[in-house]
């Protein structure tokens, strides 16, 4: 059954979750309020929240409203993802950068180092370490200097470790009401060289399904291109970083399925200047064929067809939000790319999807709580057997043996 199964490639970049508790994001000064449920890079602080704003302004912000102790876990929405896909026993690959800490067994980190913890899961990863001098970080010339030293090998490396670097700290903030945003380390972090790197164009090549999510935008864009070239089924998740508009009428045209939250799929609407989300299927011939909106706090998906044209809501799943919402969309991309590989509907991927969710909000952390085949069949036979029918049920069954 695994030989059958498709590979799906996960572009994004990977990082150490720090969590913060605080009492409620409305105690926050007001440039927090903008950017609530996003991705704030630290190096754009002062740019996003106004003059006098610098990292250390923000993190003493938070330190007065914290609740408890800060928490460690595993970080990064590709890594999240191809190890819950590695868990349901899919081939994934992982395209990322690590600094030189990759292997370090952080606290929190509950299998150890990073890199050998998601080899141990099954996820795919061909490593070349790199060097870039300081001068070439600031000057321009570090496409032109990488291409010069490691074009061949990163053409065929998925992840690439930089050494004077370590991996990114993604700061996770959330309050006692569940409202959360980040922050990334793109200054320290060696995720920064995604702005650089080539898009490793033998591992593309050699997928059937590429997932694109949070990087350097530049990284991101080349990644859904030679995709699309290639052929393959592009599944980008706009919950990206950055994003500006003209990225997303740039890769929504050439993707299979978009998956994003309310605000973030309105994001896209607003960037084709449209109102609706069937909309968006007249922006090209054939892409997008589906269009994923996630509610995590409600337990739903809304999915819209280029077929169906109309509105299909899968959930609510039942949640005992004994955890953090952190993930839980990562866990929703899990179900939809595990159905895809195993040619399962879109409707059983989405479903699926929610399942995972819904075990990633009992836990602190994300990967603490995907789940393997036997368990994820098991819930999901509870779930959805009843409102899905028998045959969904026993395709999953037959799926994820």
């Amino acid at each position: 059954m695994a030989s059958a199964l498709k590979r799906v490639v996960a572009v994004g970049t990977v990082g150490k979750d720090e969590h913060v508790k605080i009492d409620s994001v409305r105690m926050l000064p007001e440039p927090f309020q903008k950017f609530l449920r996003k991705t704030v890079p630290l190096s754009r602080i002062e740019e996003l929240y106004g003059e006098g704003w610098t990292p250390k302004r923000a993190f003493d912000a938070l330190k007065r409203r914290a609740v408890g102790p800060v928490s460690y876990s595993y970080g990064g929405r590709a890594p999240h993802v191809a190890y819950g896909i590695a868990l349901l026993g899919g081939p994934v690959t992982l395209v990322t950068s690590f600094g030189e800490d990759y292997d370090e067994p952080y606290p929190g980190f509950f299998g150890g180092g990073y890199v050998s913890h998601l080899k141990r899961a099954g996820v795919e990863m061909s490593e070349t370490r790199l060097s870039l001098p300081e001068d070439k970080w600031r000057d321009g010339s570090a496409p032109r200097y990488l291409r010069a030293n490691y074009g061949d090998a990163l053409a065929r490396s998925s992840a690439v470790v930089v050494e004077g670097k370590v991996t990114s700290t993604i700061t996770c903030v959330k309050d006692l009401d569940g409202i959360d945003f980040f922050y990334l380390d793109d200054v320290n972090g060696a995720a920064t060289i995604e702005r650089w790197r080539p898009v490793p164009s033998e591992v593309v090549k050699s997928s059937d399904i590429v997932f694109v999510t949070s990087s350097e935008m530049e990284f991101m864009k080349g990644a859904v291109d030679q995709a699309y070239q290639y052929g393959k089924t592009v599944v980008v998740d706009v919950a990206s970083y950055g994003v500006t508009p003209e990225y997303l009428r740039h890769v929504t045209p050439r993707s299979t399925a978009i998956l994003g939250n309310e605000s973030e799929v309105r994001q896209v609407l607003d960037a084709f200047e449209i109102k609706r989300v069937e909309e968006l299927f007249d922006v090209h011939e054939a892409f997008p064929a589906f269009v994923a909106v996630e509610d995590k706090f409600a337990g739903t998906v809304d999915l819209y067809s280029r077929k169906e044209k109309a509105r299909r809501r899968i959930g609510p799943v039942g949640i005992r939000k004994t955890g953090s919402s952190t993930g839980v969309c990562d866990a929703i991309a899990v179900g939809i790319l595990a159905a895809l590989q195993r040619d399962l509907t879109i409707v059983e991927g989405a479903a699926a999807g929610l399942v995972e969710g819904s075990s990633v909000w009992q836990v602190e952390g994300v990967q603490e709580g995907l789940l393997g085949r036997d368990e994820f069949v098991k819930r999901f036979e509870a779930e959805f057997g009843p409102s899905l029918g028998g045959d969904a049920a026993e395709r999953i069954r037959k799926s994820f043996r």
